[in-house]
């Protein structure tokens, strides 16, 4: 399943939003339609963005310029999370609260791609650091991982690197759970903590 995080825009008509406004407001469209369905036109996601085509066309003149702007932005947020976590130095427990509140942002830089039916090669034809961000965000989160063994705050029978595709894969799985209504969104936090740091045990 495709999941976005959106930006609300709060300055109502596009005919009156800055470049970057209208440029976000469009990403905002794209990933809710792309939400829904995966295979959308651009004429649903200027439907959505409530402007012409040719107006969506002078942003993004084609489908894989707008993916390749969603997988920016994806990247991007991903790595403001992780700044604002403080995995280098700030304090583990307060550092895995805050991953684990923006799971969803976290959840979509390893299958957004996929999600839209693109294979890693051909989205790396979209965004040539593709391969190098998506690893500096892995090797952070696998460092600060490391870190939480040495103090004693995760197992340390357990490579950090898998101890990361698990997190990984849990804020996939409980994004994928919102979606399909089988969890409520103030759940996921809780969840997914609760799975990540106790398993499936009583």
């Amino acid at each position: 399943m495709v999941h976005f995080c959106t930006i609300k825009n709060k300055s109502g008509n596009f005919k009156f939003m800055s470049r970057d406004q209208k440029r976000d407001a469009v990403l905002d469209a794209a990933a809710a339609v792309y939400a829904r369905d995966r295979s959308a036109s651009m004429q649903q996601i200027a439907a959505s963005a409530g402007i012409s085509r040719t107006t969506l066309v002078r942003h993004f003149p084609t489908r894989e310029d707008l993916v390749a702007a969603l997988i920016d932005r994806v990247l991007n947020d991903a790595t403001a999370v992780l700044d604002q976590a403080q995995l280098e130095d700030g304090g583990l427990e307060e550092g895995l609260a805050c991953l684990t509140e923006h799971f969803r942002t976290l959840g979509q830089v390893w299958g957004v791609g996929y999600g839209l039916g693109y294979g890693w090669s051909h989205i790396e034809t979209l965004l040539s650091d593709l391969a190098a961000r998506v690893e500096t965000i892995n090797a952070r989160l696998v460092a600060f991982f490391e870190r939480g063994q040495q103090a004693g705050l995760f197992r340390q029978d357990l490579p950090a690197a898998w101890m990361t595709g698990a997190f990984q894969g849990l804020c996939e799985t409980t994004s994928d759970l919102i979606d399909d209504e089988s969890m409520g969104k103030r759940q996921g936090p809780e969840f997914l903590i609760s799975i990540f740091l106790k398993g499936a045990s009583v």
